[in-house]
């Protein structure tokens, strides 16, 4: 799961940056999917089962209370939007630069987060 979250951001970076025309819905969408892969990740790898949702905040809260505090000073909830908003026409404003700024920068946090806790078998930080 955890790679999975890797292309993710990968991607996200490719579309913030493309030449053609930057694709920032697309980058905020798939720093969203980075973002939940990677908690998801976490949760498998400690034996967590969560219900199949895209909520960050969800996901954040059955972690252990050890872990939890890592993620507090991200927005959540505003990044957990863009899985609709990023793929979805509506009544929401169209992505721009700093959305998309802002959503991978988060999305990295979290991924780096994750894949360090992991690979160190610690707590999150």
């Amino acid at each position: 799961m955890v790679e999975k979250a890797k292309g993710d951001l990968r991607v996200a970076r490719l579309a913030f940056t493309d030449r053609e025309g930057p694709e920032y819905g697309v980058a905020c969408y798939l720093a969203q999917q980075c973002a939940e892969k990677s908690l998801k990740a976490f949760l498998i790898s400690t034996g967590i089962e969560f219900a199949y949702k895209h909520d960050l905040e969800y996901l954040i809260e059955l972690f252990p209370d050890e872990d939890k505090a890592a993620f507090a000073g991200i927005e959540l909830e505003w990044l957990s939007d863009w899985v609709t908003e990023g793929r979805y026409p509506g009544d929401w404003p169209e992505a721009t630069h700093e959305d998309a700024k802002k959503a991978i920068a988060m999305a990295e946090a979290i991924y780096n987060n994750i894949v360090e806790a992991l690979e160190t078998g610690e707590s999150c930080r």
